[in-house]
């Protein structure tokens, strides 16, 4: 199964996590590396290195920001190791990732899923006072 690493300035990803499983289920092969304040560089790539050396096959990074600390490290890491970088994770794509994934799936299509339009999880709701409508509390219609 391709193996998805979390990461994130500060306990970011490992929210991310525990939120994932709370909706998807129980998780195999993602992990979560947080850079701490104050943390070095160095000693944060040592982190990711690690997990990125468990196994040699493709990995799917996910990160939080572009330009930051972990979003470099992944970028450095790529010409070593087989990655696909993807950054500005969010909970919908996370989602759409982790329920398409299989023992067959690959990096490529997993990529292509995340970042797909419908992932962005971006959307303006322009309920005003007095409209009809009215957000729902479940998905079961019937109750």
């Amino acid at each position: 199964m391709i193996k998805i690493i979390l990461l994130s300035h500060g306990p970011l990803c490992e929210g991310m996590l525990t939120t994932l499983e709370m909706i998807a289920g129980s998780q195999k092969d993602i992990y979560t590396v947080q850079l701490h304040p104050g943390e070095s560089p160095d000693s944060y790539r040592a982190k990711v290195v690690s997990i990125l050396e468990k196994d040699e096959d493709k990995s799917l990074v996910f990160c939080d920001l572009k330009g930051g600390t972990p979003y470099n490290t992944a970028a450095f890491l790529k010409k070593d190791h087989q990655i696909s970088l993807i950054t500005g994770m969010n909970l919908p794509m996370l989602i759409s990732v982790v329920t398409s994934r299989n023992d067959s799936s690959n990096v490529e299509e997993l990529t292509q899923i995340a970042l797909d339009r419908m992932n962005l999880g971006v959307e303006l709701i322009n309920l005003k006072k007095g409209d009809n409508k009215r957000g729902k509390l479940s998905l079961n219609k019937n109750r």
